[in-house]
């Protein structure tokens, strides 16, 4: 558990972290940059200590933040090679928090190119690979985030949600990925994917420490901690024998903590609702547009989506989907948007016809096995598309592949996903 050193300490934890990144990364490919304050500011930190200096919460405590995530100094990169040089002026706002109360930046994790991928493979960086299983992705598209923390490159993490960018590499390196509800913490500072989804959130060794440093980026714990049914939606768990078991495991550790599960819970049309056009076609192309035009020096990046293109300075797999994206019509994000509407209306229709406080179900309905995007299921989606809040823990049985089993509820209703998720984890 995340604990501030207040006894100094922080050079010496920045030590163990750089150690191992030197000793191990090269076979990873988790870290993108180490930041070059990072000693001067855990000296300050000891200084600060010693000297019985009044200390944040956070006070030592080693991070790592996902490359398409402003902090001074650094470049952000979103892992393409075109914005090696799109140093940032300022911390962005969560990242401010984060420092103000202590932490201490390594460094920037590789990432998805652009988090296009649900694995994380980048022009700046390669793929991020999963220590759990060296040949196979770690995820994405904070996988560099997810491997810098289960690695000991970094005490915690920061990466980015659209669609399960946060969740599902923590699902692969045993880790917890909470998405924040949408609009709940700030994105200023932050590379858009699709504005509508969005999210930015940590990734942890556990619930308390995922709740800690939400809480310090601005995050509302909202609604009633006292949870007693939770809905398993048998429709997104797959045919894996491996993710059936360890999803069993989690649910029995909530049905031996009291928790009342109604099993299985049907989502009428969900798989309609879930069908067609992506918000992320939609949206990225004006939102990276508009980043690319105002948020950089002059000379220090393309001004647009259309130089960076013809620059080529990018993954060339990703040349079709950029074009594509950049030639979307501006109404077109009307119609998925009010699908993403009627999809929370039935998520809020069924909640209420079975007095449900949560929907448990696997984070991912596959195990990655290879470099390849990992076919992931829906399953992610619906805390996406709703804006509701959603937590994946770690579920698998010791010695196992992990396995991420996610927890979602309805927005302002933290305190029970927190709960619960203390439940799962706890036994």
């Amino acid at each position: 558990m995340i604990e501030p050193l207040t006894q100094g300490g922080a050079q010496d934890a920045l030590s163990h972290c750089l150690s191992l990144i030197l000793q191990e990364d090269d076979r990873w490919h988790a870290m993108l940059a180490i930041n070059p304050q990072a000693e001067a500011e855990a000296e300050a930190a000891d200084r600060a200590a010693w000297e019985n200096q009044r200390l944040g919460p956070l006070h030592g405590v080693m991070l790592a933040i996902k490359d398409n995530i402003d902090v001074a100094g650094m470049a952000t990169t979103s892992g393409c090679k075109a914005l090696a040089g799109a140093v940032a002026t300022s911390d962005a706002p969560v990242v401010a928090r984060l420092r103000a109360a202590g932490a201490i930046v390594v460094g920037k994790t590789n990432l998805s190119e652009f988090s296009f991928d649900i694995r994380s493979r980048s022009s700046l960086g390669g793929d991020v690979l999963c220590p759990y299983a060296p040949d196979s992705t770690a995820g994405g598209s904070s996988g560099g985030s997810a491997v810098a923390v289960a690695r000991e490159f970094a005490m915690a993490a920061l990466g980015t949600d659209t669609g399960g960018s946060i969740r599902i590499p923590a699902a692969c390196n045993g880790l917890v990925g909470l998405r924040p509800a949408h609009g709940m913490l700030s994105l200023e500072g932050v590379a858009p994917l699709a504005p509508s989804t969005d999210t930015i959130g940590p990734i942890t060794s556990s619930v308390a420490d995922a709740r800690l440093l939400y809480e310090i980026m601005g995050g509302q714990i909202g609604g009633d901690a006292r949870a007693r049914r939770v809905g398993v939606v048998r429709q997104a768990f797959g045919q894996d024998e491996r993710i059936l078991a360890a999803c069993q495991h989690g649910l029995n550790r909530l049905a031996e903590a009291g928790i009342e599960l109604v099993d299985p819970l049907a989502l009428p049309g969900v798989e309609d609702l879930l069908a067609g056009p992506h918000i992320v076609d939609a949206e990225f192309g004006a939102a990276f547009d508009a980043y690319l035009a105002t948020h950089f020096g002059p000379g220090t990046a393309p001004a647009s989506l259309a130089e960076l293109v013809a620059g080529g300075a990018f993954l060339p797999d990703h040349r079709d989907t950029l074009i594509a994206r950049m030639a979307v019509k501006s109404d077109a994000a009307a119609p998925i948007l009010a699908r993403h509407r009627e999809l929370t209306a039935m998520l809020q229709a069924v909640m209420a016809q079975h007095g449900l406080d949560a929907l448990f179900y696997p984070t991912m309905r596959v195990i990655p096995e290879g470099l390849g995007n990992p076919p992931g299921g829906w399953a992610a989606e619906l805390a996406a598309r709703s804006g509701w809040p959603a937590i994946s823990v770690p579920v698998a049985a010791p010695g196992e592949r992990p396995v991420g089993g996610e927890l979602l509820v309805p927005a302002g209703q933290e305190a029970s996903l927190f709960a619960l998720a203390a439940m799962l984890e706890r036994r």
